[in-house]
């Protein structure tokens, strides 16, 4: 189809605009309709140091797209009778022990993201270490009752189904799945092997601050794993074939995979993602908020060195799926992907390839200008032009940048080596004023501030503030600051300014609302300086360069 040319050529123009301003080494777009693949788009390096171009062959870990694959399992299972969906998994599973302190939790909730358990954090990196965690920490809320996404929570979900099958995840993956789909070159492991043909994962360099454009690219932390929340390799094209099966209702290439009523079920809207800013969450699959102008099916995924984005689109008939050895937001391509497509089969001309934000404009540039004073310093916001701002302090001059790839927000990178450990964290007043703004354990206080003086650090608190690390590959560092009289918990490696930490009745601190299942204990106090953060299970250590 002469349309579809000019299509992908647009497309492979925009990921030569997203590339640069993404942190990864190469990416990789197909476009799908209900029966072929309609065309393939690649750019960068499947490995950078040997100049190993992309191809659509190129294998890649999809991360979290892979809860979609064990829930459509499980929906197999409910349907034969061989698996209660509203069973408590302690019913499942006796040897389990999970607390329920709220009630029941079932394999629904666990779907749902909706049983109150933690996210998980890889410093417990196998499905024994999750449930050992899992095991001693309490749900936050009661089942049902909200949305909190948990990598552990689909950990139990692969457990349940080894339990009721009989078959390793991986192997019931592959039977169930990758098999009938006609995946040949996927797998549902993750080991040492993988690697051979597999994709250089890559991240920034400096995992102890925010990452930035400047920021060179380095080889990411290989991590094995076979577990049911993100352990499948693939590449665009078996994943276009799984894009069928979503826009087919669940039919395959040799029948259905997934009956109608069983895919009605899977795709069925479960519990609205408040934090979501276009879908809320089925059984592992994202779709449209209630309302929507379109239907949509899909799910994004993100490992250790890799991103990736489902997106299909039922109605139209089309799906795109994105892969790249590296991390950065996915969503523009994946709907400029389909945009283009559709319009070329539509006989319309493809849509003009988006040029990516420039990193020092934000539309709302004046609302930050101001004189803010700290207890030891002060500095400067200036407006250049019309969206662009300048950092003064003292002799330094430093224009401030955020993610281009992600809609403009209050916190900034400071792209200046004596700057850069913390990024720039603007807060603003129940009017919508910018009055403050945080840089690591410094707070500065606007012009238009009208508050009191900030509160001192109470002594009992004075031990924790502090760089703690671990061997977690995901966040390798914590920072424990305090912001006025308060501990604040960041996550420097994802521009994450985390929370404010609550004291709770059992020692520990929420970090943010205490409906959060997110807690922080400190442990063993050594020369008046906590030595642990134990966060969610996993532990990071206190660093020399606090």
């Amino acid at each position: 189809m002469p349309g579809l040319s000019e299509a992908f050529e647009r497309i492979g123009a925009a990921l030569e605009h997203h590339l640069p301003v993404s942190h990864a080494g190469g990416i990789a777009l197909a476009v799908t309709d209900r029966e072929e693949i309609l065309g393939v788009a690649v750019r960068g390096f499947s490995d950078a140091a040997a100049g190993l171009a992309i191809k659509p062959e190129t294998r890649f870990q999809i991360g979290s797209i892979s809860k979609s694959f064990a829930a459509a399992v499980a929906m197999q299972e409910a349907e034969e009778g061989r698996l209660d969906l509203h069973a408590s998994v302690n019913e499942l599973l006796p040897w389990l022990e999970l607390p329920e302190p709220f009630g029941p939790i079932t394999t629904h909730h666990l779907l749902t993201h909706s049983a109150g358990l933690i996210m998980g954090t890889e410093d417990a990196p196998t499905v024994w270490g999750a449930v050992a965690n899992l095991r001693r920490i309490q749900p936050s809320f009661p089942p049902g009752e909200r949305f909190w996404y948990s990598n552990d929570g689909y950990k139990l979900v692969g457990l349940v189904l080894e339990h009721v099958t009989g078959l390793a995840i991986q192997d019931l993956l592959r039977a169930r799945i990758l098999a009938p789909l006609q995946m040949a070159a996927s797998e549902a492991i993750i080991v040492d092997e993988t690697r051979s043909n597999l994709a250089t994962g890559y991240q920034p360099l400096y995992s102890d601050r925010p990452p930035q454009l400047t920021h060179p690219l380095v080889p990411a932390t290989w991590i094995e794993s076979n577990t049911a929340d993100g352990s499948i390799v693939s590449d665009v094209v078996d994943m276009s074939a799984y894009a069928r099966f979503l826009l087919n209702a669940g039919d395959g290439p040799s029948g259905r995979v997934l009956s109608e009523a069983g895919f009605a079920e899977l795709t069925a809207r479960r519990i609205a993602e408040p934090d979501h800013p276009y879908a809320d969450y089925a059984y592992g699959l994202s779709v449209e908020k209630p309302g929507a102008a379109r239907r949509l099916i899909g799910h994004t995924g993100g490992m250790v060195g890799y991103t990736a984005h489902l997106l299909t689109l039922p109605d139209e008939g089309l799906g795109c799926v994105v892969l790249q050895n590296g991390f950065g937001n996915l969503r523009a391509v994946v709907e400029f992907g389909l945009a283009a497509v559709g319009a070329s089969l539509a006989g319309a001309a493809p849509p003009p390839v988006p040029i990516t934000r420039d990193p020092q404009s934000h539309p709302g540039a004046a609302g930050f200008v101001g004189t803010y004073t700290g207890e030891r310093r002060a500095f400067e916001v200036a407006r250049e032009g019309e969206d662009r701002l300048r950092l003064r302090i003292g002799p330094l001059g430093v224009v401030l940048e955020q993610d281009p790839l992600s809609p403009p927000g209050d916190t900034f990178l400071v792209p200046h080596p004596s700057l850069d450990r913390f990024a720039l964290a603007f807060g603003r007043d129940p009017r919508g004023e910018v009055v403050e703004a945080f840089h690591g354990d410094e707070w500065f206080r606007g012009e238009r501030w009208v508050g009191g003086e900030p509160l001192s650090l109470p002594d009992d608190l004075a031990a924790y503030p502090g760089l703690y690390r671990s061997n977690d590959p995901w966040a390798p560092v914590l920072w424990v600051t305090q912001r006025r009289g308060a501990l604040h918990l960041g996550w420097p490696s994802d521009s994450d300014e985390g929370g404010d930490l609550n004291p709770q009745p059992d020692g520990s601190f929420a970090v943010g609302e205490a409906w959060r299942p997110r807690r922080l204990r400190f442990e063993e106090l050594l020369d008046g300086k906590a030595a642990v953060a134990a966060y969610n299970g996993g532990r990071w250590y206190r660093s020399f360069e606090d």
